[in-house]
């Protein structure tokens, strides 16, 4: 790339912005730091409170365009082998993996997730084609064949694909799994899925918005889509805060243990919890997203009538009314 084309002027450019936010960020914090203010919420002052609301915007942003600037080139990073390989432990390795003996009560309270977080009747789901984006171990792939759909399932993990084989069995043809790599083009047509689901899959990818792309062109006008996204914390949630640095200080304190090591410890200090910390805190990725971003990528792919669900994290279902 030379220091005149249009990829090195562009580059110039977004590291200026980038380079401007993060001097701006150093002077909040210095001046928030500098103003001392109360450690109760009740007692900062108005502007104290504004310059730490528009703190955490700039960082939000920064962070968004560090994540597009890094897209094509996380997936040489350590901490993204680092993701895959989580993964395939906890599928392979966890009672995660084998959640139909594990945890067979998922099998009823998925179903019911489902039919919640789409907001559709269980009539709808009979004969429809559903794609289940990273599908694990299977539960949601299982869920949607319950209820009556044709499902697609992929997942980067061969240990996912072969324990999602296994949950759906019964389901026989009706369930078709493959392993694919979501930040790549899938191999199906474009708009011919009724639902596409991906639960907790795209912040690990690395390249969240570009994966997104990759389901959204296979929903079919009139079609639906569901994600469930991590939600990046903020003031009116003070929780989400202290809920991220105990993630940070787990994968800090495991970063120099193997996946079992890393189990065991996260076993020995949250007990039955284990698995889902070890879900937060054990993958290098773990990205998390304010809504208006997500809402924006819906809204830019065609995707209205969006619909929430009363969660910490994002739970978003929308329909395809406008297709690009």
């Amino acid at each position: 790339m030379t220091s005149g084309s249009p990829a090195a002027i562009v580059t110039t450019k977004v590291t200026g912005t980038v380079m401007g936010i993060g001097r701006r960020v150093i002077t909040l914090l210095q001046g928030v730091k500098d103003n001392a203010a109360p450690a109760a919420p009740a007692q900062v002052p108005d502007t104290v409170r504004s310059e730490i609301d528009y703190l955490q915007f700039e960082v939000s942003r920064l962070r968004s365009i560090v994540r597009h600037l890094a897209a094509d080139r996380i997936n040489t990073f350590p901490i993204e082998r680092d993701t895959r390989d989580s993964f395939d432990y906890q599928w392979s390795d966890t009672p995660d993996g084998d959640w139909t003996k594990s945890r067979p009560e998922l099998k009823e309270r998925e179903r019911n997730s489902v039919r919640s977080f789409s907001r559709l009747p269980d009539e709808w789901f009979q004969g429809k084609q559903a794609l289940d984006a990273g599908c694990g171990s299977g539960r949601w792939s299982w869920a949607l064949a319950s209820l009556g759909c044709a499902v697609t399932a992929v997942d980067q993990s061969m240990a996912g694909v072969q324990h999602t084989k296994t949950a759906c069995s019964e389901f026989a043809n009706k369930v078709t799994v493959f392993q694919h790599d979501l930040t790549k083009p899938l191999p199906l047509a474009d708009r011919s899925f009724d639902l596409v689901w991906s639960f907790g899959v795209l912040h690990h990818t690395g390249d969240t918005y570009g994966s997104f792309r990759n389901i959204a062109r296979l929903v079919k006008p009139g079609g639906y889509i569901f994600l469930m996204l991590y939600a990046e914390p903020n003031s009116n949630d003070p929780g989400g805060f202290d809920y991220y640095v105990e993630v940070e200080r787990l994968r800090r304190a495991t970063a120099g243990m193997d996946l079992k090591e890393r189990y065991d410890y996260i076993e020995k200090v949250k007990g039955a919890d284990a698995g889902g910390w070890f879900d937060a805190a054990s993958p290098g990725i773990n990205d998390t997203y304010p809504l208006h971003e997500i809402e924006t990528w819906l809204w830019q792919e065609g995707f209205r009538e969006f619909g929430r669900a009363d969660h910490p994290n994002h739970h978003i279902v929308a329909r395809l009314l406008q297709p690009k």
